[in-house]
């Protein structure tokens, strides 16, 4: 099959395509300004569509003003439709390149992967204990903790029982943080079809995690989430979406020889 022109028709014979995502061809929807502030547009191929935008053939640097632009682009298009995102940067010669090396070359996987993702939308999760708020807890409900802190209130800088407090305060600080963290995604995946755990980025991080969801349980998971961050105090709840699934698909086109 050919490659099909839209009304925002992006075809680039001469230059380089962006590539933000792939979405169901007649269903998908493609507007505004991309990255690089050109016009963003669909590019068929069978029951398949690119979300494509010309750019320039130099470097492509990740500039925050792209980066945004990258996100609400698919963003626009995942509410009218699911939408594969590949990740910012992808790049194509041409739209014959985007059709061969994209679209034909996984066609069936592509079409597999959408048919999967109907009506479901990805949440992301981050978790952090507020600081002053769990180091109080920890002083007050571990009595060694306490007895070392107010030991240094007087001792000098070089006093080993500072290791040894900072070991105390770092194995309950690790403890709390595996309860509160288990409590939390257990209570999430409830209402998520799949899920994506990441190691927590410092100390503090609590659960760093993306839910995959089905459009009608997303609600609930929010009041999950909510219920959570009203009982536990001293943890901050960041939760993003409903959004692609970004965490559940890596698309990475064929690149031609």
């Amino acid at each position: 099959m050919s490659a099909t022109k839209t009304a925002a028709d992006p075809r680039n014979r001469a230059g380089n395509l962006y590539v933000y995502g792939v979405t169901w061809a007649g269903r998908g929807s493609a507007r505004g300004q991309g990255v690089g502030d050109t016009r963003v547009g669909l590019l068929e191929h069978g029951e398949l569509a690119a979300i494509v935008s010309p750019v320039g053939r130099g470097p492509l640097r990740a500039k925050r003003r792209d980066l945004l632009r990258h996100s609400d682009v698919l963003q626009h298009a995942f509410a009218h439709a699911p939408v594969l995102p590949l990740r910012f940067g992808t790049v194509l010669g041409s739209d014959d390149a985007v059709v061969d090396d994209l679209l034909a070359a996984r066609h069936e996987e592509l079409v597999s992967l959408l048919q999967r993702f109907e009506r479901t939308s990805e949440l992301r999760l981050r978790a952090n204990f507020v600081e002053r708020a769990v180091l109080a807890e920890i002083v007050q409900e571990d009595k060694q903790v306490a007895r070392l802190r107010e030991a240094m209130r007087t001792a000098s800088d070089a006093d080993p029982r500072r290791i040894q407090l900072g070991e105390a305060v770092a194995g309950a600080l690790n403890a709390m943080r595996a309860a509160a963290a288990d409590e939390i995604v257990a209570s999430l995946a409830q209402h998520a079809i799949d899920m994506r755990i990441e190691e927590p980025h410092d100390a503090l991080e609590v659960v760093r995690a993306s839910f995959l969801v089905e459009n009608r349980k997303v609600r609930g998971l929010e009041r999950a989430a909510e219920a959570l961050a009203a009982r536990h105090q001293r943890i901050t709840f960041d939760l993003v979406g409903p959004m692609p699934p970004h965490s559940f698909v890596s698309l990475t086109p064929q690149q031609r020889g």
